[in-house]
């Protein structure tokens, strides 16, 4: 291993192995024993000793037995490095994903029809506990304190963010209250009635890599979720707005500020109340992505930003990307949903790893 791999860093052991290397012949049950409690294995292997003949025995008992496995012959494959590597980012992002309380305030907004996910299939999928929680529950935001610290995340905003300070302390209260990891936020019934938004407040959650979303949307905060653990950054969930033969435009109101230049706090679009991000995105290079509601299939391209235009007719971050013709296609003729996630950088090659891995179909 240290020939093939002079950076890699590793230990031997007989106790919860995240991956095997296969010596020789004759190590096949001493393996069932380990893989038996496994839900994924990466199986390294050799052409001496009958090392890859033992593997392959292991990989066909772990097909038959429903484990996840990938069978590397250090001989041949190239990218051996590059797949390990994937693959222990993708098991430990799995194992801390399994650990995660999901909170879903109020519920999945009316209108994504194709974007709510059952608690069962979010379960038994990626381990994730949701906790369904209703905005009765707790105080009404404004009997909470102003958070100047949040007020000056903001620099200098003319507008009052008082009252958005106020929403920002009840959703740390919902949080602290029911040891929450990630949450998705049904905002809209407090804007409507209270003309106050969580669009800065779930801003500054992601900001600080605690993933949060609105709208309720189970499928765009899971797929948040996932880049956290992977990348360690959480992507913007933005509405898809239209798609040319070269281009999707996307906007919305929640980008953290971490992902633009420059930004100034406006109106929340749909209601012109309460307050919204207007920014440039700074990427040039994005990751674009979106799991279906089944937690079975997944959209990913990479693209340019090649326009961040500011129309009035769309919320208030807004981008233009170049993609491939082919992912056009996709995305017009067989579109996941609605909301997708945008990534700066390239990480089309660890996402569709994990997805791979986790028995979700790249489209």
């Amino acid at each position: 291993l240290n020939r093939y791999f002079p950076d890699l860093s590793f230990k031997l052991t007989d106790s919860d192995p995240e991956i095997l290397f296969i010596l020789t012949g004759g190590s096949e049950n001493k393996a069932k024993s380990i893989v038996d409690k496994m839900r994924h294995v990466l199986i390294l292997a050799m052409n001496e000793n009958n090392s890859f003949a033992a593997a392959t025995e292991i990989k066909a008992y772990c097909n038959q037995n429903n484990i996840k496995s990938i069978l590397i012959n250090l001989d041949s494959e190239k990218d051996a490095e590059l797949i390990i590597n994937n693959y222990i980012l993708s098991v430990r992002a799995v194992s801390t994903i399994r650990n995660y309380n999901l909170g879903l305030i109020g519920d999945v907004s009316k209108w994504l029809i194709a974007s709510g996910v059952q608690n069962e299939i979010l379960k038994s999928k990626f381990g994730i506990n949701l906790v369904n929680i209703g905005w009765d529950n707790f105080k009404i935001f404004s009997e909470y304190p102003v958070n100047e610290d949040f007020i000056n995340h903001f620099r200098n905003s003319k507008i009052d963010l008082k009252d958005s300070s106020k929403v920002y302390n009840l959703l740390i209260d919902i949080i602290t209250t029911h040891k929450l990891n990630a949450i998705t936020v049904e905002c809209f019934p407090m804007v409507r009635e209270h003309a106050v938004t969580a669009c800065l407040a779930l801003s500054k959650f992601n900001d600080e890599l605690f993933p949060a979303g609105c709208e309720g949307d189970l499928t765009s905060i899971i797929g948040m979720i996932i880049s956290k653990e992977l990348t360690g950054q959480i992507p913007w969930m933005a509405n898809l707005t239209s798609i040319t033969k070269e281009t999707a435009s996307l906007a919305h109101c929640t980008i953290s500020t971490n992902l633009v230049n420059d930004f100034n706090i406006t109106t929340h679009f749909e209601t012109n109340s309460g307050t919204a991000i207007q920014g440039h995105f700074k990427s040039k290079e994005v990751t674009f992505f979106r799991l279906d509601n089944n937690l079975e299939h997944v959209f990913i391209s990479t693209g340019k930003v090649i326009n961040t235009p500011c129309k009035n007719d769309a919320c208030r971050t807004q981008i233009e990307i170049q993609l491939s013709e082919k992912d056009l296609n996709i995305l017009k003729e067989k579109p996941l949903g609605n909301h997708h996630l945008v990534l700066p950088g390239n990480y089309k090659d660890i996402l569709e790893f994990f997805c791979k891995m986790n028995n979700v179909k790249v489209i």
